[in-house]
């Protein structure tokens, strides 16, 4: 596509680029406190991910023809603005004081698109929306809410492993007891820290690996159950290698490499699902020729 093509349908979608624009704008605005608090691989990462979004979504209003916008889109359009309205004037209580105001901006730009792009733009704003106007402005809130529960699951996962492959452990909570050791699963031990990376580096992967939507969903939905028995396969070899070799793998260099290797188990589960899923989309799409 050459550019002047590309500038004449820019034109004749000013909605789209606003939309993309605005995102774009509170993606950079939202980054700025991650950046002063010195979380700069994580605000470098939210901000990549912001960019692919934004661009899926913005591509998704680049179209050659006006679509004509049903009843029943429009009728949606001004229940979610209602909505939104709502809940900009709910009391927020024990919530972050803004966090009424930032859903219902997120819902006005679904309604927004939904009543003058229809129904496939406005599913499209949904994820660059929340990422940008949600999850970047409570970074530390939502990787701390997410944190407890994955470190729960991790510990209890590692437990079963471990006393089927003979080595006798208690769990309790998100600690596990040997008989001459304890070991605490830490918030910096659940996962959480690399949770960004992997859902930028899983999400491109499911880019590239499938066509059909469904498979890109259902594939991207296995992102917190693959987080969950890497950090397990961590915890695992951690505690196998301390058996072997001591105190000495609970130490920086020894933590510090066990924790990459969660991502890499990680990772190779993920890339994993997502082969089977191409098979079976093959075998789906062989049966129907």
């Amino acid at each position: 596509m050459s550019i002047k093509t590309t500038l004449i349908k820019i034109a004749k979608n000013p909605l789209g680029v606003f939309g993309g624009t605005l995102l774009g704008g509170v993606a950079l605005f939202t980054s700025i406190p991650m950046f002063k608090s010195g979380m700069y691989a994580a605000a470098l990462v939210d901000l990549v991910m912001a960019a692919i979004l934004i661009k899926l979504f913005a591509k998704s209003t680049f179209t050659d023809s006006p679509k004509v916008i049903t009843l029943w889109e429009k009728s949606l359009a001004w229940l979610i603005l209602i909505s939104a309205n709502i809940i900009a004037v709910l009391p927020t209580y024990n919530l972050a004081s803004n966090i009424n105001t930032i859903i219902a901006f997120t819902f006005l730009i679904c309604a927004l698109f939904l009543y003058f792009k229809g129904i496939q733009s406005a599913a499209f704003s949904i994820a660059p929306s929340v990422w940008c106007c949600i999850f970047m402005p409570y970074h530390e809130e939502v990787m701390l809410l997410l944190s407890f529960p994955l470190r729960l699951s991790a510990t209890v996962l590692s437990a079963i492993t471990l006393n089927l492959v003979g080595v006798k452990v208690i769990h309790s909570g998100t600690s596990l007891t040997l008989p001459e050791i304890q070991i605490a699963i830490t918030d910096s031990c659940s996962g959480i820290e690399q949770l960004d990376a992997f859902i930028l580096i899983a999400f491109i992967a499911v880019q590239l690996l499938h066509k059909k939507a469904i498979w890109k969903i259902l594939h991207f939905a296995f992102i917190v159950p693959c987080i969950i028995v890497g950090n397990s396969m961590r915890i695992v070899l951690t505690v196998l290698l301390y058996q072997c070799l001591g105190e000495t793998v609970l130490e920086n260099t020894w933590h510090t490499a066990l924790g990459y290797t969660q991502i890499v188990f990680a990772l190779l589960i993920f890339l994993g699902i997502g082969k089977i899923f191409n098979t079976a989309d093959k075998k789906t799409m062989e049966e129907q020729l």
